[in-house]
């Protein structure tokens, strides 16, 4: 892929210090950046060597917990605590396929409680008070109740994510998510930008129905929780 797309080796430093810059908080000297509490649970910095990890440690203070993502995170220095570390697959849409027809509805702040009742019982990422602040959301309402959802979470320069896929037990199995992650990608499109994901390397599930969707693999990304210890 072209060299526009090497920003993704860093998302969340690219989205915080870009288009979504006022949701960040920041050190003085600019080196590490973070979602603010009730938006994200991202942290980002330029370099991860010793300058980076004492400013991430000003952001995140003693007994603080920041998680990093980006294509390579190195063993953390003296001083701090991996808490968890995992891999993500990146994937970029490319061709896309076909969806079967469904009712969307668009969701806004009146939804949130809904949305993060949904969230919680089906865990596909933090979605937190002000996450429906970073871009557009779609949902599938049955008898009235919010049964699944999707909308953009990180914004780069020509990128948005996919973020916030999920469906309640009791809609499953009825092509939503596929219909919801093609809602989302054709908006991100009409925008004239290029639409991505993460999905855990564990969910065979997700990665196949992904592909099938027209999403190609672009990179491995690792997450890792970390805490200072002061």
């Amino acid at each position: 892929m072209s060299a526009k797309f090497d920003e993704l080796a860093n998302p969340v430093w690219h989205a915080l210090t870009g288009r979504q810059s006022v949701f960040a908080e920041r050190t003085a000297d600019g080196r590490a950046c973070r979602y603010q509490s009730d938006v994200n649970i991202f942290a980002g910095v330029d370099q991860l060597d010793a300058a980076g990890w004492s400013a991430l440690a000003e952001l995140v203070r003693p007994d603080g917990v920041a998680i990093l993502s980006r294509d390579e995170v190195p063993e953390v220095p003296r001083g701090w605590t991996e808490v968890y570390r995992g891999t993500s697959m990146q994937m970029v849409a490319a061709e896309l396929a076909d969806a079967r027809p469904v009712d969307l509805v668009p969701l806004d702040p009146a939804d949130v409680p809904e949305m993060i009742e949904l969230a919680e019982e089906t865990v596909p990422g933090p979605f937190l008070p002000r996450t429906i602040e970073l871009g557009r959301y779609v949902g599938v309402r049955q008898q009235g109740r919010l049964v699944a959802m999707a909308g953009e979470r990180m914004r780069l320069p020509g990128f948005a994510e996919v973020s916030a896929v999920c469906t309640h037990p009791s809609a499953q199995r009825e092509g939503l998510a596929a219909a919801l992650t093609l809602a989302v990608v054709r908006g991100i499109r009409e925008r004239g930008e290029e639409a991505f994901l993460h999905v855990v390397d564990e969910n065979e599930g997700a990665l196949r129905l992904y592909r099938a969707l027209g999403f190609q693999l672009h990179r491995p990304v690792t997450a890792v929780a970390v805490r200072f210890e002061g």
